[in-house]
């Protein structure tokens, strides 16, 4: 008797199960993937916020709510895929191969650089890396440990491909090289202001953020082109 009554409220319960469960179709689809990218737990926000008040929000993130906005890997990751197709889909590159070759002219330098371009989202999560330890080394009296570090990297580096996506779009139609600069510049100032904010505010700060971004940079870069040297140089012993 018991055994029937467990297989009736088995077959109920797989009953229920198949009333309650969505149909897989395209909506179903939609929604997988906007939770995937985490829009469900506020993209959108995150980057308006990350725009208007990034230390308020990092420092929300870190110490009060971590599920009001887009994971910090995530949302590098997914800025920066949305960089790469926009490039590629107007057909933008911020170096062409030959400039690449021309600039470095040595092929094992110029495919790394190549790659490292046709690669954002790996890119930066590697160049992050460095300026997480220079932003460490430059801010070593703050309390924070790499970790947190990276976590801010991650939001800061994740607005600035955004804001870097103007470029392709604009030069896709016209040449200027003010417009550059201004881009630029204004990317640099944001990078200075939300690390520089984060960690207290006022000019020492802004001067020390803007110098771990550019140490970092360029540390990276200089690590890019000791790997292509060293392809060379073992494509030569073959």
């Amino acid at each position: 008797m018991n055994n029937s009554i467990d297989n009736n409220d088995k077959i109920l319960a797989e009953n229920q199960q198949k009333v309650l469960l969505a149909r897989v179709d395209g909506k179903y689809a939609l929604d997988e993937f906007l939770n995937l990218i985490g829009y469900e737990k506020g993209f959108l926000f995150t980057v308006a916020e990350l725009l208007l008040r990034p230390s308020k929000l990092i420092h929300h993130y870190l110490n009060t709510n971590r599920n009001a906005c887009t994971k910090p890997v995530t949302f590098l990751i997914l800025c920066s895929v949305v960089y790469s197709l926009i490039t590629s889909s107007l057909k933008v590159d911020v170096f062409t191969e030959e400039q690449l070759n021309q600039q470095y002219r040595i092929s094992g330098v110029s495919n790394v650089m190549l790659w490292v371009q046709d690669n954002y989202g790996y890119a930066n999560i590697l160049m992050l890396v460095f300026i997480a330890i220079w932003t460490k080394i430059l801010f070593k009296k703050q309390s924070y440990n790499i970790y947190e570090i990276g976590v801010l990297l991650c939001f800061v580096i994740g607005e600035c491909m955004l804001l870097f996506t103007i470029h392709p779009l604009f030069t896709k139609f016209v040449t200027n090289t003010i417009f550059d600069t201004i881009l630029y510049g204004g990317i640099l100032i944001y990078i200075a202001w939300s690390i520089g904010q984060f960690f207290g505010g006022g000019f020492k700060n802004y001067f020390k953020a803007i110098i771990a971004y550019l140490f970092g940079f360029l540390t990276f870069e200089i690590i890019a082109i000791i790997v292509g040297l060293a392809i060379d140089a073992m494509a030569k012993k073959l």
